[in-house]
C-alpha cells in the first residue's frame, strides 16, 4: 500500500499575489477596450481584402473595391466597452445598408429622385442621360460577411487577457 503524505500550504503566503489576481480578474475595462480594437482593426481589414477568410463576391459598380464606394461603412465600424466592463460590443454607424451587406438579401423595386440637383445623371450604353426620377426595379445582393473575426486575432485576444493578468495596463 503507498503511502501518502499530506502537506499544509499557509494560505497567507498567497494572500497578495490572490488579492492581485482577483482586482485583474474583475476590473476589465482595459482589457475589453485593447480587444475592442483588436475587433476593430480586424474587420476593417476584411473590408481592404475585399473579404476574408474567403473573398467576397465582386460588387457590379465599374470602380472601386466591394463594400467601399464612400468608405462609410468601413469607417464607421467602432467598439464600446460595457458599463459593467465585462465585455465588448462591436458595431456599425447608422448606415440602413449595413445589415443586407453583411446577411445578403434583396431590395424591393423603388423610385429614386433627384434631391441635391435638378437631375440624376448616369451612362447607359456610354450614353449620359438626365432624369428627374428613375425606376429601379430592386436588387439582389449577395452575403459579404465583414463582420467576423480570424482565428489569429482570437489567438491574439487571448494573449493580451493572459499578458493583462500577469501585469494589467496602466
Amino acid at each position: 500500500m503507498a503511502d501518502f503524505i499530506n502537506a499544509t500550504i499557509e494560505r497567507h503566503e498567497f494572500d497578495t499575489l490572490l488579492e492581485i489576481l482577483k482586482d485583474r480578474a474583475v476590473h476589465l475595462k482595459p482589457i475589453m477596450a485593447v480587444a475592442g480594437n483588436i475587433v476593430v482593426k480586424s474587420v476593417k481589414q476584411n473590408f481592404r481584402e475585399g473579404g476574408r477568410p474567403e473573398k467576397w463576391t465582386q460588387s457590379k459598380k465599374p470602380k472601386g473595391m466591394t463594400l467601399i464606394g464612400t468608405g462609410a461603412l468601413m469607417k464607421s465600424i467602432h467598439h464600446k466597452v460595457d458599463d459593467d466592463g465585462m465585455g465588448v460590443t462591436v458595431m456599425t454607424g447608422p448606415q440602413k445598408y449595413a445589415a443586407i451587406h453583411q446577411f445578403g438579401g434583396t431590395t424591393a423595386p423603388h423610385e429614386i429622385k433627384a434631391k441635391n440637383r435638378r437631375a440624376l445623371q448616369f451612362t447607359v450604353g456610354g450614353v449620359t442621360l438626365y432624369r428627374k426620377k428613375v425606376h429601379h426595379p430592386g436588387s439582389n445582393i449577395p452575403a459579404r460577411p465583414y463582420m467576423l473575426l480570424q482565428d489569429e486575432d482570437i489567438e491574439n485576444i487571448k494573449k493580451v487577457m493572459l499578458e493583462y493578468l500577469k501585469d494589467p495596463i496602466k
